[in-house]
C-alpha cells in the first residue's frame, strides 16, 4: 500500500501550477488557516509553567551525546519539563493581529506553509509538582490543560504502549497529534508527507532538548493508536497520534 500512497501524492508540474494558482491572492485565507496552527482548552485546568535555567551546552556537543535510553522512571521536575516543551514545541515569536489578539505562533521547527499541524500532549506519571494526569500543551499560555483525573494514567500507559513494563515506569510521555486538515486543506494529499515531516522535526526537537537538560527519552512508534487517541480525546480521523517521545528525569 505504500507504492499506491506514495504514487498519488506525488507532486508533478501541472498539480503544482494549480497549487501555486490556488495560493495566490489568498492571504486572508491562509492567516484564516496559520490561525488555527494552536489548540486550547480554556475550560481545562490549566497549570502554569515555571521559569527555569536553559543549559548553555554546545549543540554539537548535544547531537553527539543524544543516544536512546529505556531506563526512564527516576521522577521529572516541572521546572525541566517546561524547558522542555518551550524549546521543543513553544512558540518563537507570535505575530498578532491589529487588534493585538495572536493570529500565528511560529515555532522551533519547519512547518509545510507554517500550518504546524502538531499538538502535543504530556501523559504524566511522575512530574514532581504536577499531579498525575493526561494534559495538552498550551503554547501561548505556556501552560498544561488537564484532560483527564489521575486515576486513568496507569491504564492509559498500559493499554497504549501494550504493557510493556519501561514504557509503563515511564515518568512522562509527551504525544503528538496530528491536526490534518491545517496542512492537507492547503496541500492536498501532498500534505500528508508534510504533516509526517512535522512530526519528525518536532520529535528530534523535544530527544535534542531531552539531551540538552540531561534527561534520558526514547521515541516510541509502538503504541497503540486507538487507545492513546480515545485516552486524548482524539477522533483518529481529523487529529490522530503520529508519534510518541518517553521521558524520564535524571539517574
Amino acid at each position: 500500500m505504500h507504492e499506491l500512497y506514495h504514487e498519488n501524492s506525488k507532486l508533478f508540474p501541472e498539480l503544482a501550477r494549480e497549487l501555486a494558482r490556488s495560493f495566490s491572492g489568498a492571504d486572508d485565507a491562509a492567516a484564516r488557516l496559520t490561525g488555527r496552527a494552536f489548540r486550547q482548552y480554556p475550560r481545562a485546568e490549566a497549570v502554569p509553567l515555571p521559569d527555569a535555567d536553559v543549559p548553555s551546552t554546545a549543540l554539537a556537543d548535544v547531537l553527539l551525546a543524544r543516544r536512546s535510553r529505556r531506563e526512564l522512571s527516576a521522577p521529572i521536575g516541572l521546572g525541566d519539563l517546561g524547558v522542555l516543551l518551550r524549546l521543543a514545541l513553544g512558540p518563537s515569536a507570535v505575530i498578532e493581529d491589529e487588534e493585538g489578539l495572536p493570529v500565528q505562533a511560529l515555532r522551533t521547527w519547519p512547518s509545510g506553509g507554517g500550518l504546524y499541524p502538531i499538538e502535543a500532549y504530556v501523559v504524566a506519571q511522575r512530574v514532581e509538582g504536577l499531579d498525575p494526569g493526561v494534559y495538552h500543551f498550551n503554547p501561548i499560555a505556556e501552560a498544561l490543560e488537564r484532560l483527564a483525573p489521575a486515576g486513568d494514567v496507569d491504564a492509559v500507559l498500559r493499554d497504549g504502549f501494550f504493557w510493556q513494563d519501561f514504557l509503563v515506569d515511564a515518568s512522562a510521555i509527551v504525544v503528538l497529534g496530528a491536526v490534518f486538515h491545517r496542512t492537507v486543506s492547503k496541500y492536498g494529499e501532498r500534505g500528508y508527507r508534510l504533516v509526517l515531516l512535522d512530526a519528525g522535526h518536532v520529535g528530534q526537537n523535544l530527544v535534542l532538548v531531552a539531551e540538552l537538560l540531561g534527561l534520558p527519552s526514547l521515541p516510541i512508534s509502538g503504541y497503540c493508536d486507538d487507545a492513546l487517541g480515545e485516552a486524548l480525546g482524539l477522533d483518529g480521523v481529523d487529529e490522530a497520534v503520529v508519534h510518541t517521545v518517553a521521558l524520564g528525569g535524571r539517574p
